[in-house]
């Protein structure tokens, strides 16, 4: 089990094969599928198939989505991490719904943001919100990145 990065609340790690219950609770929840624009989980079947994706991206770029556990109780609190896309790495953060409004998302990101830059050595990396996530624009502007001048939902991070 390899250690990806902590904040002071948390912990952030890679994800392991039996993530996939906790994986499948939070992506089966209504309210957080409705606010990623995403159909829920069906099955942990699904969960499980994340997973295997997602290690296959940490071999293929050396990051992708991390498991994330408060570090106080060890109760799993959702993702985060970077997904490769055709522009660089692109951050991703998302949280069970118990775990909303309580700054995780910003601290997580800033930490997986540090990760990136100080130990990846990432150039650039770049986070953004689509028009129907306020959530997401909202941890984002709390983020260490800064506002794109071409774009109010794209933030970037440049060395």
């Amino acid at each position: 089990m390899k250690t990806i990065c902590e904040s002071k609340s948390l912990v952030v790690r890679e994800f392991l094969d039996f993530d996939a219950f906790d994986l499948f609770q939070m992506n089966s929840e209504k309210e957080v599928a409705k606010a990623v624009n995403e159909k829920p989980y069906l099955s942990e079947d699904e969960a499980l198939y994340f997973i295997e994706k997602m290690i296959e991206h940490y071999h293929e770029f050396g990051y992708g989505l991390w498991a994330t556990f408060e570090k106080k109780s060890g109760r799993f609190v959702g993702w985060a991490g970077m997904r490769q896309t055709k522009y660089g790495p692109v951050l991703n953060v998302r949280l069970k719904k118990k775990f909303w409004n309580k700054g995780y998302g910003t601290e997580v990101l800033n930490a997986v943001i540090n990760y990136g830059v100080n130990e990846l050595r990432l150039d650039k990396i770049a986070g953004k919100a689509h028009p129907a996530q306020p959530a997401t624009l909202r941890i984002l502007e709390k983020s260490i990145l800064v506002n794109s001048e071409d774009n109010p939902l794209v933030f970037n991070y440049r060395k």
